[in-house]
């Protein structure tokens, strides 16, 4: 159960990355009035996914963060138009 659970969820987040819309960095979005409705944190073995979702309106953007037990939190922000 635990393994289907990491597995779908590692489809979810490369569908994020691959098949849409590239958006702003979140930064850029929230400053542009976007406010953050939901928080994720998916783990992995030696690093997590931290996910945001966004709102503006209707407008919905998705946005990850990644962090790495060694490096620390990435600096840069994917965000996607699902």
């Amino acid at each position: 159960m635990i393994i289907m659970k990491k597995i779908l969820q590692i489809v979810v987040i490369s569908l994020f990355l691959c098949n849409f819309t590239y958006a702003d960095t979140m930064e850029e979005l929230l400053n542009n009035k976007y406010k953050i409705t939901k928080e994720e944190l998916v783990k992995f073995d030696r690093y997590a996914q931290k996910i945001f979702t966004l709102k503006k309106g209707k407008q919905v953007k998705i946005c990850t963060i990644e962090i790495h037990q060694v490096y620390g939190v990435s600096s840069n922000t994917k965000c996607v138009t699902p």
